[in-house]
């Protein structure tokens, strides 16, 4: 499990988050950020930033979808908050992406997996993880419509 941190837009909650469906159409959104790391008291949420792992939408300039589970990785590391407070393990999994948003699954070995939320800037051109943990990543962040396209956002 994973320590929670407050993130400016999002809170942790207790719901389970997994899934391994994709989508494949993509449109640009809004960007967002949050924050909060750590990585040693159990919790649902961890940090935020900008980041994605695989890929699962179709191509768009503007919305960055697909995106690789390798981009996202970079992503993930880039934002500290989110790196520090979760263990990454053997990388992301199950990537799905949705009109500028993306999530994936982290791979850690003792620990439980996590899901991580990631937007796309199409000023920079690039992702951002913006929070991760095991429940509740999705909510109050990413639009409905959208979050029923990603993996790990169905609660």
């Amino acid at each position: 499990m994973y320590a929670a941190v407050p993130a400016l837009l999002l809170s942790a909650a207790l719901a389970g988050c997994s899934d391994d469906s994709t989508d494949d159409t993509a449109a640009p959104a809004a960007p967002t950020s949050a924050a909060g790391p750590s990585s040693a008291a159990p919790s649902s949420a961890a940090p935020s930033a900008k980041t994605s792992s695989k890929t699962s939408a179709k191509p768009s300039a503007a919305g960055g979808c697909p995106v690789t589970a390798a981009v996202l990785e970079k992503a993930y590391k880039a934002n500290a908050e989110v790196a520090g407070a979760l263990v990454l393990g053997k990388g992301l999994t199950n990537v799905s992406c949705y009109q500028g948003w993306a999530t994936a699954q982290t791979q850690p070995t003792d620990v439980d997996q996590a899901v991580v939320l990631f937007q796309y800037d199409a000023a920079k051109k690039s992702w951002a993880a913006l929070i991760g943990g095991t429940d509740g990543v999705c909510r109050d962040t990413v639009p409905e419509d959208v979050a029923t396209h990603l993996a790990g956002c169905q609660n």
